[in-house]
């Protein structure tokens, strides 16, 4: 809704205020890629501050404060303990792990085919993802097993999503439905006993012998950061409010990676088979960097990861999906005798704005900004710079990284 109003009405100016008295309250809405960066790069006013209001939606999926709803002086020391995770090597290794999960994901995509009946992508493809960051978040040596039956983290955290209330921060009578306060409450639970007893095994691990030597998930790497600010002497426990805090971020990485990643794979699949001419053009290099022989694929990309920096269209596709159909937004909360100016240069307060909310979706389709907007055209990331179609650095942020885009690729 708020996309479309600023495509009918704001596109020159690139912000408005939306009053959403007396449900909530003022809200000022960004599709310009130059005001965002003020908003969330240039701005010393606001630009480190999370809205407000995250708290209250981040609240059943994480169970409490995190790295998204924190002040920047409680996250930002943990950023680079986090990062490490998601790090090239880091993506490197899991590639395996990735190959193994996707070759479940593709018997299950031809089982489900063959009974010619209609089923739900998205569900089919959460399990899937949710299997590849369980490793990446929990133990690179285990699977949740998500695709082939329950897991409680996994079905938890899927039901948490189903029973959340996406407008919950803008909604003063959500918090009278009662049987969804329970839901949640049961699974967050649930998911706080599994990962709690995860975390619990890693640390007496650890304690026995501190020199293991094996891929590190996140949960390895939160660890060591305890142990190493601890005192010489390791502790013989672990803290009862750092493992709350973990406990939340490990809940919070579970939720933001399966779900963005799984709907830019469907996404993919939707855009692919509209367009059968680039399906065939990513069929074709797929040939030429992995050979012919489909069985074989998967063996060549374990031994030689690096085969995945050669699908250039293949990346072209995920950036493009990733520009029609971007899995987030960004927001930041308004402040007090805090300004930004708008395209035309008019200076916007941000005194009484709840959320200052930035639509990706209006900006990565805006004419002003691109060629053929409502195209999908792969293309406009493989031209030259100076190419009318050509991505220019004002009109976006960054559209894929790291895991996604290496999970994309092998799937």
């Amino acid at each position: 809704m708020f996309a479309d109003i600023a495509h009918e009405h704001f596109q020159s100016e690139g912000l408005f205020y939306v009053d959403l008295w007396p449900a909530s309250g003022m809200m000022m809405i960004v599709t310009s890629p130059n005001i965002a960066a003020q908003v969330a790069q240039t701005n010393p006013g606001i630009c480190h501050d999370r809205a407000f209001m995250l708290t209250r939606f981040f609240k059943p999926i994480a169970g409490g404060p995190n790295l998204f709803d924190m002040a920047e002086k409680e996250w930002r020391p943990w950023r680079a303990i986090f990062n490490k995770g998601f790090s090239t090597e880091q993506v490197t290794n899991l590639i395996p792990h990735v190959l193994k999960e996707t070759k479940v994901y593709k018997e299950k995509l031809r089982d489900l085919a063959k009974e010619k009946e209609m089923f739900y992508l998205d569900l089919v493809t959460l399990r899937f993802t949710i299997d590849i960051i369980g490793q990446t978040i929990l133990d690179r040596n285990a699977s949740l097993g998500a695709q082939k039956g329950y897991n409680v983290l996994a079905d938890s955290m899927m039901s948490q999503i189903r029973w959340h209330q996406p407008n919950a921060e803008a909604n003063p009578l959500g918090h009278l439905d009662f049987v969804r306060r329970l839901v949640e409450w049961w699974n967050g639970r649930q998911m706080d006993r599994y990962i709690g007893s995860e975390l619990d095994k890693r640390f007496s691990e650890y304690k026995s012998d501190s020199s293991d030597k094996r891929q590190k998930s996140v949960m390895d790497l939160v660890l060591q950061a305890y142990i190493a600010q601890s005192s010489n002497q390791k502790p013989d426990f672990l803290d009862p409010e750092f493992r709350a805090f973990a406990i939340r971020q490990i809940r919070l990485f579970v939720f933001t990676g399966h779900d963005s990643t799984s709907s830019t794979i469907c996404y993919a699949f939707h855009l692919l088979s509209q367009n059968p001419g680039t399906l065939d053009r990513i069929r074709s290099e797929h040939d030429q960097v992995l050979g012919k022989d489909v069985k074989k694929a998967a063996t060549m990309i374990e031994e030689n990861p690096k085969l995945l920096n050669d699908l250039s269209y293949t990346t072209a596709v995920i950036k493009e999906v990733l520009r029609l159909f971007p899995p987030a937004a960004s927001s930041r909360q308004g402040k007090p005798r805090v300004s930004i100016q708008d395209d035309h240069g008019t200076v916007c307060p941000t005194d009484d704005v709840i959320m200052i909310w930035t639509i990706h979706v209006e900006l990565h389709r805006a004419p002003k900004y691109w060629k053929r907007p409502d195209e999908f055209l792969p293309e406009r990331w493989l031209v030259e710079p100076g190419h009318e179609l050509s991505p220019s650095k004002t009109r976006g942020a960054p559209l894929s990284t790291g895991l996604g885009t290496a999970l994309l690729k092998v799937s």
